[in-house]
């Protein structure tokens, strides 16, 4: 099986593309069909703009996963240097985040298997979202 990740400093819109491409391409690697693979760089380009809505600058890493008998994908946003005095957590609630995206596909309804916020202070959010072939 393989296994790989890909980082993309997010500071500007370029940089979402390229962080789309490079997501797309491990996703099809680890084995996600291209359906799937476009669903999560769609993911990923939502992600990035919140980045650089609540920050200067942040970071979406893209890991191949493995547990047990599964494998799939983990997203990682990083939002650094946080422009607000106080973060807005909320806008990173998996419901709206799916709600935003407008998907017209039904695979599309279950992206998003493992969701998790992990805030350290004012300066630096992480966000982890991970699906499952």
């Amino acid at each position: 099986m393989f296994s790989g990740a890909v980082s993309v400093r997010i500071k500007s819109e370029q940089q979402i593309l390229v962080a789309r491409l490079k997501a797309r391409w491990l996703a099809e690697k680890v084995g996600f069909d291209k359906l799937n693979s476009g669903v999560l760089s769609t993911l990923i380009s939502e992600m990035a703009r919140q980045v650089l809505a609540q920050a200067k600058s942040g970071r979406i890493d893209v890991v191949s996963v493995r547990d047990k008998m599964k494998t799939g994908i983990t997203i990682m946003a990083f939002i650094e240097q946080v422009k607000k005095e106080v973060f807005d957590k909320k806008i990173f609630d998996k419901r709206k985040i799916i709600k935003r995206i407008n998907f017209q596909n039904l695979a599309a309804k279950h992206i998003i298997d493992d969701y998790r916020t992990f805030p350290s202070d004012n300066r630096e959010v992480i966000l982890q979202i991970t699906k499952w072939i």
